[in-house]
């Protein structure tokens, strides 16, 4: 990587937190009155039910799960923009301009190709439809509009729990490989630096 130095897992984590917040600000602003009565309804239920929930009880569980199917058909339009805006920020703003998020700006670090050269629109394709769960948003999507209930909610179960350990191991090589790559870098051949000056 030459004279660049790897931005630390720290840096790296302070900036996704950034760009995160920011996302869900502008997605939160954007999106307030869709469903919004119906989707804060339903979440509240599932959060009073969960008090009661009883993961032994088999009709407890179906419960629990018919309400999530229903707060995440309601959402189907809330998803589709944050898909949108996910693709827009860290693939399409994070390419023109020059690898950087906004968070990445604040903490002076970027993502680059191999050789410190400019990182390519498929390399961000590539690490963001993994590492920010646009794919498995995509497929959750498809998923929800297309199957019936008891398949779908089998599928994003699993799209879920394999997306979780994903995150888990790609924190695990980031805090320790010596160059500080993700599983989701190594995959798009790509490097966060930190920024000279």
């Amino acid at each position: 990587m030459g004279d660049y130095m790897n931005a630390t897992f720290l840096q790296r984590f302070l900036a996704y937190i950034i760009d995160i917040l920011i996302v869900v600000i502008l997605l939160n602003l954007i999106t307030y009155n869709i469903n919004f009565d119906k989707r804060n309804d339903l979440n509240s239920e599932i959060t009073n039910y969960l008090t009661e929930y009883d993961p032994t009880d088999v009709e407890s569980v179906n419960k629990l799960l018919d309400l999530q199917y229903q707060y995440n058909k309601e959402s189907i339009l809330v998803d589709t923009v944050s898909v949108i805006m996910t693709v827009g920020y860290f693939i399409v703003f994070q390419y023109f301009n020059k690898g950087q998020t906004i968070g990445k700006k604040l903490l002076k670090i970027r993502i680059s190709g191999k050789d410190n050269k400019k990182v390519g629109i498929g390399q961000l394709v590539l690490r963001s439809i993994i590492i920010y769960q646009i794919l498995v948003n995509i497929i959750n999507l498809i998923l929800i509009s297309t199957v019936d209930k008891m398949l779908y909610l089998n599928i994003y179960g699993i799209l879920t729990a394999v997306q979780s350990i994903f995150i888990v191991i790609t924190m695990l090589f980031i805090l320790y490989r010596k160059d500080k790559r993700g599983l989701h870098d190594i995959m798009s051949g790509t490097y966060v630096v930190v920024e000279r000056g």
